[in-house]
């Protein structure tokens, strides 16, 4: 099946709303994902165009990239996007257990430095999760994805449109606006998930350094205002730990597995 100048290859994956496929653009020979809005349903084919557009303008090496979108009658909107290579959190810590400490802190970096654009853009991506997040350990970096979620701009009277068990900030389920403090809640979730420690109970593993779960902890406090509020300060928080503990902010492994 072609897309456009997209040859389809095969299916990545199938969710509530639709599908995601491997493509090639068969003039440059370059891959892409292709993802299809399945509902038929006005209002989350307005949201799909919507998460379209946004993304049309983002440009950062650690979020994924448009690079076309399909509206033809008689077919489901499709929105053509850069091929992340890696696999998710969530895959890589059911295959190989939990992370060291030292790799979970450069994941969150580069993590951070994405919704460090994102809220400057005024975007809150409001579903930062294992499953949305894809390691490519090869290339050093993580990418997040999936902004089906993302609220734009919130305020005093905007609501999340949802979010997953664990990782979602407890402020959602009170009504209160999206902030960036928000997402951060949810980074420190998962980087607890990478590193070992329940995300639902909000415990550490017992070997971990007790300065990085001392800024973790922060960033999972239930207060939103108590939480840290600047992704880029956080990000310089972590690397300044990196310094203190290992004495260099980069890792001659590709990722380095929990003993």
């Amino acid at each position: 099946m072609n897309i456009g100048q997209y040859k389809v290859i095969r299916q990545i994956g199938q969710g509530s709303f639709g599908r995601t496929f491997y493509a090639e653009h068969q003039a440059l020979d370059e891959s892409a994902c292709l993802k299809e809005d399945m509902t038929g349903d006005p209002i989350i084919q307005a949201m799909f165009r919507a998460e379209a557009k946004l993304l049309w303008g983002v440009h950062h090496a650690s979020l994924p990239t448009v690079k076309d979108y399909f509206e033809q009658v008689g077919y489901n909107p499709i929105l053509a996007m850069s091929f992340i290579k890696g696999a998710n959190i969530g895959e890589v810590v059911a295959k190989n257990g939990a992370i060291d400490d030292e790799h979970v802190a450069w994941i969150l970096q580069r993590l951070l430095d994405a919704l460090s654009y994102l809220h400057y853009k005024g975007v809150v991506h409001c579903d930062v999760k294992p499953e949305n997040i894809i390691l490519n350990t090869k290339e050093h970096n993580a990418v997040l994805v999936d902004f089906g979620l993302y609220v734009q701009n919130p305020g005093k009277g905007s609501q999340a449109k949802g979010g997953t068990e664990f990782f979602i900030p407890p402020e959602f389920a009170q009504g209160l606006p999206p902030i960036p403090a928000s997402d951060i809640y949810s980074l420190g979730k998962t980087a607890l998930f990478m590193a070992g420690g329940n995300p639902q109970t909000g415990s550490f593993p017992t070997n971990m350094n007790k300065e990085f779960q001392r800024i973790l902890g922060s960033m999972i406090r239930q207060d939103p205002m108590a939480r840290p509020q600047d992704a880029r300060e956080l990000n310089q928080l972590i690397g300044q730990h990196r310094r203190d503990v290992y004495k260099r902010t980069s890792t001659r492994e590709e990722i380095k597995f929990r003993q």
